[in-house]
């Protein structure tokens, strides 16, 4: 990442949050003139849960017996599991699918598939071992294999943004235990196609690495399932079930960001380890939580379409009305995120671009070298917010590239 004045190099979260920091410092003082801020850096979903789930949550909230700790409660956590299982079994396992998920062996719950990150690493990974990530990535894969004092190798993208593991050179693979990818990916939005979800798995089993598969935002591909089933299960493949770990999320497909759900499915010496070091962490998930998402996971695909359907209006609506002005983003394979190039004749870097697009309109994105070198040259834009917004923010952008540059022709 290129360093200014006033952002030095930092990953993705810390810029931000130092941007919004300063933001926020001259938007306080009495002679602040600038407008107001607009904040499509962080995919925080503003799509609130049903009232149902809110009601059902307070029903469950108002019972006496469900405030302890949830690990001491095996029966309901149990049924949150074999929930959790049989909506991986029906979503993204054929019918004819040589085994079974087990729910005591194959799943455990997670506060938030972020945490997933971070207690599988921490499964996999001692000190001064390695973890391959492709570059760009999330970069919270990055903070905590440093946070375990482990060792970050990065490895490139085809110009398709598709992880290219031939590129893993020799010395890479020195003390490598686990490769870790994102799928449909953050920040780039590309759904791993069959061909290289394969690749990436033969590779990580030829390798004899740990395979660690973020999907957090599985439910918001935008590829049409087929016979109600979602792409992109590695479980499924020959070997996978002992190698690989898949994280999922209801934050993004239900709208529970802030309720903190989620679960791992897959190699059972991981889910096991998982397991133990949440027991001497967190004591296991709020109880009346549980209760909620083993009745939501019934109704899961349902929910997830209506919150899909939104964020594809949105991401249609913000490229056709960006194109306007000359500004052509490609559309993404899913998630709510655009991975859009600099707008054109803009000179600087990405860095140069958010801090500049910020001064001026309030609007804030996240520069994409935060991401990690391959993310250079481009900006993440999350669609979490109402038409009106976005609409707002394209509109602060095409005056202040009108007072930039003059008007663009397409």
């Amino acid at each position: 990442m290129t360093q200014t004045h006033l952002c030095p190099a930092r990953d993705a979260f810390t810029l931000v949050k130092m941007l919004v920091d300063r933001f926020r410092s001259r938007q306080n003082a009495p002679d602040f003139t600038g407008a107001p801020l607009l904040d499509l850096s962080i995919g925080n979903p503003d799509i609130a849960p049903a009232s149902r789930w809110r009601q059902r949550l307070q029903h469950f909230i108002n019972r006496d017996d469900l405030h302890g700790y949830g690990e001491f409660h095996p029966d309901i956590n149990r049924l949150l599991r074999e929930r959790f299982a049989a909506y991986y079994q029906r979503r993204f396992l054929p019918p004819d699918a040589p085994f079974l998920l087990d729910p005591d062996r194959h799943i455990v719950d997670l506060l938030g598939s972020k945490e997933g990150i971070f207690y599988s690493l921490l499964s996999c990974l001692k000190p001064d071992e390695a973890v391959l990530m492709p570059d760009p990535c999330y970069t919270v894969y990055q903070s905590c294999a440093r946070l375990i004092g482990a060792r970050v190798e990065r490895f490139t993208c085809d110009e398709f943004g598709q992880p290219d593991v031939s590129s893993v050179r020799p010395e890479q693979l020195q003390g490598a235990r686990v490769l870790v990818i994102c799928s449909p990916g953050n920040p780039t939005g590309v759904q791993l196609s069959a061909d290289r979800l394969k690749q990436v798995l033969d590779f990580a089993l030829e390798n004899d690495l740990w395979l660690v598969i973020d999907r957090a935002y599985a439910e918001i591909a935008f590829t049409p399932a087929r016979n109600g089933r979602l792409d992109g299960a590695a479980l499924v493949e020959p070997g996978a079930l002992s190698r690989v770990l898949e994280l999922h999320s209801l934050s993004k497909s239900c709208g529970l960001a802030g309720w903190r759900i989620g679960f791992a499915a897959g190699a059972p010496e991981l889910i096991a380890r998982i397991r133990a070091a949440k027991f001497n962490a967190d004591f296991g998930t709020f109880l009346p939580l549980q209760c909620v998402a083993a009745e939501v996971l019934d109704e899961l695909e349902e929910i997830a379409e209506r919150h899909r359907d939104v964020y594809a209006a949105r991401m249609q609506r913000f490229i056709a009305k960006a194109a306007l002005s000359g500004w052509h983003i490609p559309p993404s394979d899913g998630t709510f995120f655009l991975w859009a190039p600099l707008p054109p004749g803009f000179a600087g870097d990405d860095v140069d671009f958010v801090e500049q697009l910020l001064d001026a309109t309030g609007v804030l994105v996240t520069p994409g070298s935060g991401f990690g070198p391959g993310g250079s040259g481009r900006v993440r834009i999350a669609l979490v917010q109402s038409d009106e917004v976005l609409d707002d923010a394209l509109q602060r952008l095409d005056k202040w590239q009108a007072l930039r540059t003059g008007p663009i022709e397409d």
